[in-house]
């Protein structure tokens, strides 16, 4: 059984799956966040639960049809279990990438996500907006925050990327051409793509930005520390999703917005 759905409806279908999953049942979350294959196995004691990834973006274009935009490979956590299904996965063209540290692999992607708020803020598909500095420098500004948090609670993201974590907020903030010339490949993307956070702003759904960069937000609270530049981005999208009219924020205008929520945390 795979749990795709939004992670605000996890508790809710958690509840429903504890009525109706046979013990033994594999349950796999390809979902968002860190958290929501431990709300399914806390409501599910006796079926398999299994983390998952999906590193690529879809898009849904009507009438039942589903374009992914950008590559990559499904990532499972890995378990005995799970073998009986690799074959018809494979048969579908989405291979399993089993792995033993999913939640490395979680946080790596959660580290990724955090530009999905930005991509709905900016209004823009994402490969225009990567391409453009102001952008990538907001990005680079989330995850410095986070990686610096991640690094003080002795969490090491797994690596995802052809480079690792690390080394993003610093390839993030070179300028246009140079970005474009080492790293070519983050921009090879279909050129209407854009985030589902962008997508749940454009239909009117609650997004996910509590359970990415808010997971940030609360990591820096267990820690007692603070992560200004993602709850700005918090509440930012939230302003958003109250708003009349979608909201379109040029780069330069929201790192400005962003370099002045750090500033305020450390006066």
């Amino acid at each position: 059984m795979l749990v795709t759905v939004k992670s605000a409806a996890t508790p809710a279908v958690a509840e429903a799956l504890a009525r109706a999953v046979r013990p033994g049942t594999v349950v796999v979350s390809f979902q968002n966040g860190v958290r929501n294959a431990d709300v399914l196995r806390a409501a599910l004691p006796h079926a398999t639960v299994l983390g998952a990834m999906v590193p690529f973006n879809v898009s849904a274009r009507g009438a039942g049809a589903f374009h992914q935009g950008t590559s990559g490979e499904l990532q499972v956590e890995a378990a005995p279990a799970l073998q009986c299904f690799a074959g018809a996965f494979e048969r579908a063209g989405l291979p399993l990438g089993q792995r033993a540290d999913m939640r490395a692999v979680q946080w790596a992607k959660l580290l990724v996500n955090l530009n999905n708020a930005i991509n709905a803020l900016a209004n823009r598909p994402l490969k225009d907006e990567l391409a453009q500095r102001g952008y990538r420098r907001c990005l680079a500004l989330a995850q410095a925050e986070g990686l610096a948090l991640l690094k003080r609670a002795a969490i090491r993201p797994a690596r995802i990327t052809p480079l690792p974590a690390t080394w993003m907020p610093r390839l993030l903030s070179m300028p246009d051409a140079l970005f474009t010339r080492l790293a070519g490949a983050m921009l090879a993307i279909d050129p209407l793509a854009r985030s589902s956070m962008s997508d749940d702003l454009d239909a009117g759904r609650p997004t996910e930005v509590d359970w990415i960069n808010g997971e940030i937000v609360q990591l820096a609270a267990g820690l007692g520390r603070m992560a200004p530049v993602n709850a700005r981005l918090c509440a930012l999208v939230h302003d958003a999703q109250r708003a009349a009219a979608r909201p379109a924020w040029s780069g330069e205008a929201l790192l400005a917005e962003l370099r002045a929520a750090a500033a305020r945390s450390v006066v």
